[in-house]
């Protein structure tokens, strides 16, 4: 599935950068990376999957990531995503959300938890992270003297599910963005764009190693 790009959609790009602009005001490092909506709660060491928020490539693909992140950094037994996309019809899925602030915060429309609860019971994981990339935008800069520069952004959103119950216990929120150099001539196409999902997981999992402490021993 190919991301749909709208670099010549002024309108939608100047909402887009107001709200990135929010998001870079606030928050660590331009944003929520990841935070939990209880300081005081504690994540168990136990298993965690990533889904999907949206049915994009570039949705799955951040899941990905997320998961390899997840698993080569943290103690949590974490699901490979060939397991996920065996047990979930249709994946990547779509996960509706409602925003608030101005898009500094997403969570997940209460009336899509049913679906949730039914990938979980496949899954039988006691966490669910769903994560979704968003507004995915292109902006292109020409100078004066010839030549061009690509920028990519897109708001990176996440919500992490407690099992049983489904209780959201956390919520990511940010905006992400890379732009293309000299050397793109040299660069598989997507590379920069796959750079900046990699650096939006490489990212939230920093900050969720900080938060709950289940970093591995290094």
């Amino acid at each position: 599935m190919a991301t749909n790009f709208n670099p010549d959609n002024r309108r939608a790009y100047r909402v887009i950068a107001a709200i990135s602009f929010a998001l870079l005001l606030g928050g660590c490092g331009g944003g929520t990376l990841f935070a939990l909506k209880d300081p005081g709660y504690h994540i168990k060491p136990t298993s965690v999957s990533v889904i999907t928020g949206g049915s994009e490539e570039a949705d799955l693909k951040l899941a990905e990531y997320l998961t390899k992140e997840l698993k080569e950094r943290t103690t949590l037994q974490v699901i490979d995503q060939e397991v996920v996309s065996k047990a979930v019809p249709s994946y990547p899925i779509a996960i509706k959300t409602v925003e608030e602030n101005e898009g500094q915060a997403a969570w997940i429309d209460p009336a899509e938890k049913p679906k949730i609860e039914k990938i979980q019971a496949r899954l039988k994981t006691n966490y669910v992270f769903v994560i979704w990339s968003k507004n995915m935008m292109k902006n292109t800069v020409c100078s004066n003297r010839g030549g061009c520069t690509n920028t990519y952004s897109a708001d990176v959103y996440g919500n992490m599910l407690e099992f049983p119950g489904g209780k959201i216990i956390s919520h990511t929120a940010f905006n992400e963005r890379n732009s293309d150099s000299v050397l793109q001539l040299f660069r598989a196409k997507g590379y920069y764009i796959d750079k900046m999902l990699q650096n939006s997981a490489e990212g939230i999992v920093d900050e969720f190693i900080k938060v709950t402490n289940t970093g591995r021993s290094k």
